[in-house]
């Protein structure tokens, strides 16, 4: 449908006109989310207005939806859910530079993304470069600036390494081994079924394991002549937090980025083994980045445009279609990302 009214592209910071916009009602996957139209927002100081080409849908979107994510208290509902877009400048805010009206960009949002327009920091966005579609540049941000969260900021992952990424298959395990690899570290990762499995060599893994099938632990341990990974990039804590500590070296490093899609936030593990294996526990979230958001911008933006960069998108949804996106995620039947086109 576009947007319902025109919103003003030049001078001042737009606003003006109204969207069409998915809205979560209450805290509860039960409630389906429904399509309203709301006023369209205006760029404040720092910040980006933009025109949403493509919205990713990513694992915390739902748990913030369900009310169990660290985000579900930075929103009060009815809100727009989504972190994360590409698409064109429609207005800069003040104080904005190295961004200009009508630029294809990409970027992580403070919520809204689900929806035709959007405010987003300039200081978090990125140019999107001429080779990727809106559709892969929506499932950029918030996949990368994990990645490199959880290997270079936290893990320290370096040449020589060895990395499990457990859910190699999905947006963030398909950005973590090509990072990895990038890195110079030797690459594994768990999947749920040789599609997966064959997904995860083709973005760079030298090995998988099909934890439904095979002990990653014990696997883990075979590929490494017994001395177990130096590092896991772990998302779903919940299920595998006490197995990683079987799986790393003395001295390994975990790296908790999720807890599971649709899964709770508890899980049980044995204290002897963390002291035994003098491991490393790190837990990362997106809030804690902004000091360090000028470095990986610069860094990241580098690193696409010299191209080799791979972004799958497995699915495409029209925004009224972000329930029917969310059930796909929630089911894990898909490889890469999920996103939505206004």
């Amino acid at each position: 449908m576009g947007l319902l009214c025109s919103i003003e592209m030049k001078g001042g910071a737009g606003g003006s006109g109204k969207m069409r916009a998915m809205v979560v009602p209450e805290f509860s996957l039960d409630v389906p989310m429904r399509m309203e139209e709301r006023d369209a927002p205006a760029a404040g100081p720092g910040e980006l207005l933009v025109r949403v080409r493509a919205a990713g849908v990513n694992p915390s979107d739902i748990a913030t939806r369900a009310g169990r994510h660290i985000y579900s208290k930075t929103v009060t509902p009815p809100y727009v859910p989504g972190w994360e877009m590409a698409g064109e400048v429609l207005a800069l805010g003040e104080g904005v530079e190295g961004f200009e009206v009508g630029q294809r960009v990409l970027g992580r949002t403070r919520s809204g993304a689900y929806a035709e327009v959007v405010r987003a920091e300039a200081r978090v966005a990125m140019a999107l470069p001429d080779s990727f579609r809106y559709a892969q540049g929506a499932g950029i941000a918030v996949p990368m600036y994990t990645s490199w969260n959880a290997l270079v900021r936290k893990a320290k992952a370096g040449p020589g390494e060895t990395v499990l990424v457990q859910g190699g298959a999905g947006g963030v395990g398909m950005t973590a081994i090509q990072l990895a690899k990038r890195l110079g570290c030797r690459v594994f990762a768990t999947v749920s079924s040789q599609a997966k499995g064959d997904f995860c060599l083709e973005m760079g893994a030298d090995a998988v394991i099909n934890y439904r099938e095979a002990d990653f632990a014990a696997r883990c341990l075979e590929l490494t002549g017994g001395r177990g990974v130096d590092v896991i990039v772990e998302m779903v804590a919940c299920d595998n937090f006490d197995k990683d500590l079987e799986a790393i070296r003395v001295g390994g490093r975990i790296v908790v980025v999720g807890t599971g899609t649709g899964k709770g936030p508890m899980t049980r593990f044995r204290v002897p083994a963390t002291m035994t294996k003098d491991a490393h526990i790190y837990g990362i979230t997106g809030q804690n980045l902004t000091a360090y958001f000028p470095e990986l911008t610069r860094r990241l933006s580098a690193l696409l445009k010299e191209g080799g960069f791979r972004i799958h998108v497995d699915r495409e949804f029209p925004l009224e279609a972000a329930n029917e996106a969310h059930e796909l995620v929630l089911s894990g039947n898909f490889t890469g990302k999920v996103v939505l086109i206004p």
